[in-house]
């Protein structure tokens, strides 16, 4: 089977990083399939990494949210790989992939919604939304996500992806080296975008209100850098699932989530999580059995939620315990992905 993967753009991200899992599963499969990776805007690490294990990337450069040459660049590249199946992830990736949909020569188009569309404006919106009406399979990341379509009146299928390699967190101690942290020193870390979303305005509203001493940090970077300068922060990192480790607990403070990893990927490495309970994160994070749950926008509620767990290491073991189990009861590891996303391309 020939495969094409279009997203918007390549660094790291949880959708990224998806389509990087899933494409870097396909080329090791490469006597049984093929595929090509698109990314509408621009490049990243992901991009280079993908690279550098041989798979083909395309980078189309979008210039605006009304390029119309985007979707005939698309066409171009499918009109050279041949594609069996394009899989579309996020919103302007959907509205390219949608609007070459003519020109792809009977090739079938399927798309991951990875979130609820928050972050658009209502003119992107509008566009998406029309987009997703002409794809043969729609798939929601988490019951949050197909719920906010619910109005489209469209068939859409709930499938959880996961980036979890059950062997990969590092032990706490060489996680704690590679960050240059103490082995004693208590750890609060937080992993993702720095943009509004994703809430660690909050997290370092909450860090000056902590009553027991705790190294509060992030990794990751993003246009809010600037006004979180109460919080360590410890830049992107390519192993940033591994170093979940190191933590003593992994904080999620978003404002909306679809189906995020970063807690999935602390639950494998036995870290209690603390998250805001919100749509699609609190489908993840169960409370008392793998983590905590607060109010979103609420920095003296997550401070109490820090202290608690940072007091009481009994709990935060059988919390991190708690959430390893439930991964493999419910299947989200990464093997699990790649086969029901491959069940799905044949089906298609």
């Amino acid at each position: 089977m020939r495969v094409m993967l279009v997203t918007n753009g390549l660094g790291y991200g949880g959708a990224e990083r998806i389509v990087e899992a899933l494409a870097l599963a396909l080329h090791e499969r490469s006597e049984q399939h093929a595929v090509h990776v698109v990314a509408t805007t621009r490049g990243g690490p992901v991009k280079d990494n993908l690279r550098r294990h041989g798979v083909p990337v395309s980078v189309l450069s979008i210039r605006s949210r009304v390029d119309v040459a985007v979707p005939l660049k698309i066409a171009n590249v499918a009109r050279r790989f041949r594609p069996d199946v394009l899989h579309s992830h996020l919103a302007v990736a959907d509205i390219a992939t949608a609007l070459a949909r003519p020109f792809l020569r009977g090739a079938k188009i399927m798309t991951t919604v990875h979130n609820r569309g928050v972050e658009l404006d209502r003119f992107k919106r509008m566009l998406w939304h029309r987009a997703l009406r002409r794809f043969d399979r729609v798939v929601a990341v988490s019951d949050s996500v197909r719920d906010a379509l619910a109005p489209l009146g469209l068939a859409v299928h709930v499938e959880p992806p996961s980036l979890v390699d059950l062997d990969a967190p590092l032990p706490r101690a060489e996680a704690r080296r590679a960050l240059g942290i103490d082995v004693d020193t208590p750890l609060v870390l937080g992993v993702g975008r720095l943009a509004p979303i994703k809430g660690f305005d909050v997290l370092a509203a909450a860090a000056t209100r902590l009553t027991r001493p705790a190294r509060v940090a992030v990794i990751g970077e993003g246009p809010e850098r600037g006004n979180l300068g109460r919080l360590e922060l410890l830049g992107a990192k390519e192993d940033a699932a591994a170093l979940l480790a190191a933590a003593d607990v992994v904080v999620c403070p978003s404002r909306s989530e679809g189906f995020p990893q970063v807690p999935l990927q602390a639950m494998a490495a036995e870290v209690p999580v603390i998250g805001t309970d919100v749509p699609g994160l609190s489908e993840v994070v169960e409370p008392d059995v793998t983590g905590l749950l607060v109010r979103s926008e609420d920095p003296a509620g997550l401070a109490a939620a820090i202290d608690a767990l940072l007091a009481d290491p009994d709990r935060r073991r059988a919390l991190g315990a708690g959430g390893r189990r439930r991964l493999v009861a419910r299947g989200l590891t990464r093997e699990a992905m790649v086969a029901r996303t491959l069940a799905a391309y044949a089906a298609l």
